[in-house]
């Protein structure tokens, strides 16, 4: 079984830029081997040419291998086997970017299992978002086995300037080059280098600014349900790549002599900038972890998981900066990696890119550092109304959290800040709402200091303090399962889930949202899932009306192609709401797929005690709960997300099912289901 969730006729066209097209109505004959790309993609004759001499002489180039169908495992070990295939780089629909000669990529054509060998478009490695004029700053992709110096070389000779290699391959990641090209029209024989995989902008980053630590527990300044559980963030590290950086002078972060950042300080683990500082950064980090040293009271300008700590980097980092040996530039995935090899596993990234809102190499690195470790989860913010009309990469990822802001207490149920969704690809974004109004927060006093200081400030209504207070939320969630208190609600050694997903961590966090007041309809583009309520979910023994089941599945366990999946549970009564959501970690889309990127789909279908069936998504967008049918669609009412729920309000009591099938790629798909409601606690 090939896993098709959609009956129909499917769809071969490759989802490329400047625009989709079938490969096939481009294909050479198989009998006459062809370099031919499709008329409107026609490369100029000299690169023709140039193209021509180096495939006779046998040298490899951009080849996109398309299939008639979805390959199975033994299908993929046999291409492989037989022609060196990599099938490492997926464009939908069903085809591959490999690096062939002619001669393999003749013998490939001819495989019965392939559909269509085609050059790879030279248009489809650029960008739609590249200016028409310069000077242009740019960001190019090359293939892994690329030599860096060899393509500056080649584009030194193009008037390339100012270059600057980020190389992530050792960590699974790419080979990049950062540069400057004066002339706009230089760019096309930029793309004309084989070895270049992907052109854009380099991006420009901007600032989201901006009780509220309680609000997102209880709903309530006044209760702090989930601190009084003892939760507050102890062994939790949380990521910061922010404006600047902290100053460990400030009472909130300071620690005992020599106050010096490492692993015994008591709230900097690491500070990749030490003795940079930065107002932006300031505020982010005492919502997130600021706590008065020595204080050993309550005091009300806490961060939401003030027992927290911090790995801390500057944004200025992922901007090209000039060294004494040339220019310096670091990858998002590159420092997101180094937070985490210092024990971060949330990273608090309020802020965005300031061109436009295309899924771009950004989001692609969020993406990817997500899919390739389980236990960390990114928080971005959305975008504020007044910086912008569309929310921006890295927070329109598939697997980042993006936040939206809700105003302080007791106006908490209505937007503060942020702006509508969707994502130009129609995903839904921001995925929920946090408090991010009113909030006094550390601050660098005008003049700084020269010692120590404890100066607070009141912050403008923003998307970036709303983020910082979901950052600090999503370290309390991880502390409760590290603490043991799934499933029983209250801490057992027993029951400690050591490393919980960064997936898990998720669902929790959009399980437990509430619906906001101030706009119709549910959920919707405006304020995503709602406002954070943690004790909505997060269950506690003689605290909580609800309980919590929860599964968390690994890549190694994951869902396969084509395979449906069941769990079941037992629904004890009708007088709870009943809440289920699913999240799954997507696959990062290659960069030929940056302008069309694809949701690897998972059919999500639960059924109730009498046989009624409701589906992921399909909310009567009214009432917010999800419809009932008498049997289930023969395909997904939601395709593109891979956040989905389904609401029931007065749940049938007894045995409930959820069913998951996977479609779309054969790689094994891990995910996470969040229970609640008035359910018997059993694993599903």
């Amino acid at each position: 079984m090939t896993g098709e969730l959609v009956p129909g006729p499917r769809d071969f066209r490759l989802m490329v830029a400047p625009e989709p097209f079938d490969p096939a109505a481009a294909e050479p004959s198989r009998q006459e081997p062809s370099r031919q790309v499709p008329a409107r993609q026609e490369p100029p004759p000299s690169e023709s040419s140039r193209r021509e001499r180096l495939a006779a002489a046998g040298v490899a180039r951009a080849t996109v291998v398309q299939f008639a169908a979805l390959l199975s495992e033994p299908d993929i070990a046999r291409l492989k086997a037989s022609y060196g295939l990599r099938l490492d780089t997926f464009i939908p629909n069903l085809a591959y970017l490999e690096r062939l000669d002619t001669a393999t990529a003749d013998r490939v054509r001819a495989d019965f299992l392939v559909r269509a060998v085609i050059p790879f478009p030279q248009a489809s490695k650029l960008s739609p978002t590249i200016p028409a004029t310069g000077p242009l700053d740019l960001t190019m992709v090359l293939f892994e086995d690329s030599d860096p110096v060899a393509v500056t070389a080649s584009l030194t000779a193009l008037g390339a300037r100012d270059m600057a290699t980020a190389d992530d391959r050792e960590s699974g990641g790419r080979l990049r080059l950062h540069l400057t090209l004066d002339d706009p029209s230089r760019v096309a024989q930029a793309a004309a280098i084989d070895d270049v995989i992907w052109i854009e902008p380099e991006p420009e980053f901007t600032l989201m600014d901006a009780g509220p630590a309680r609000t997102i527990q209880s709903g309530d300044p006044s209760s702090g349900s989930i601190w009084i559980h003892n939760l507050h963030g102890e062994d939790q590290v949380i990521g910061m790549i922010d404006q600047g950086g902290v100053d460990l002078d400030h009472c909130f972060f300071a620690g005992n002599p020599p106050n010096k950042p490492g692993s015994g300080h008591r709230k900097v683990v690491r500070a990749f900038n030490e003795g940079v500082v930065g107002l932006h950064f300031m505020q982010m980090a005492g919502i997130i972890a600021g706590d008065q040293l020595g204080f050993s009271g309550n005091h009300p300008n806490r961060g939401g998981a003030w027992a927290a700590k911090l790995v801390t980097r500057s944004l200025g980092d992922l901007k090209r900066e000039k060294i004494s040996t040339g220019f310096l530039v670091f990858s998002l995935e590159t420092l997101l990696n180094a937070s985490r090899e210092e024990g971060a596993s949330v990273h608090n990234l309020s802020w965005g890119i300031g061109r436009a809102a295309a899924y771009d190499l950004l989001a692609q690195d969020a993406d990817r550092f997500s899919f390739d470790h389980e236990d960390q989860l990114l928080v971005a913010a959305g975008q504020n109304v007044e910086q912008g009309p569309e929310n921006l990469p890295p927070g329109i990822a598939f697997n980042t959290l993006c936040v939206a802001a809700t105003k302080a207490f007791p106006d908490h149920m209505s937007r503060g800040n942020g702006v509508n969704g969707p994502t130009p690809d129609g995903r839904r974004k921001p995925d929920l709402m946090a408090v991010g109004c009113g909030i006094t927060t550390s601050t660098i006093p005008r003049p700084a200091p020269n010692g120590p200081f404890c100066d607070v400030e009141t912050i403008a209504c923003g998307c970036s303090a709303a983020t910082a207070n979901t950052s600090a939320a999503a370290a309390l969630v991880r502390q409760y399962f590290q603490r043991g208190f799934y499933p029983a609600g209250e801490p057992r050694q027993d029951k400690v889930i050591k490393q919980p997903s960064g997936a898990l961590i998720k669902a929790v966090l959009l399980n437990s949202t509430v619906r906001m007041t101030d706009h119709p309809g549910y959920p919707n583009d405006i304020t995503g899932w709602g406002i954070i309520q943690l004790d909505r979910t997060l269950f506690f023994k003689d605290f909580s009306p609800r309980r919590l089941i929860v599964k968390d599945v690994s890549k190694s366990a994951g869902l396969r192609m084509g395979e449906t999946r069941t769990s079941q549970f037992f629904v004890n009564g009708d007088t709870e709401p009943l809440k289920i959501t699913l999240v799954w970690v997507n696959r990062p889309p290659s960069e030929q797929n940056l302008p069309h990127p694809r949701v690897d789909a998972i059919r999500f279908e639960v059924e109730d005690s009498q046989g009624n069936f409701y589906m992921g998504n399909d909310l009567d967008g009214i009432n917010g709960v999800s419809r009932k049918l008498a049997k289930a669609p023969a395909g997904p009412p939601d395709a593109i997300n891979n956040v989905q729920m389904v609401i029931v309000n007065q749940p049938t009591p007894g045995t409930w099912r959820i069913r998951l099938r996977q479609s779309g790629h054969q790689e094994k798909q891990r995910y996470a289901l969040v229970v609640s409601g008035d359910v018997a606690v059993d694993e599903l």
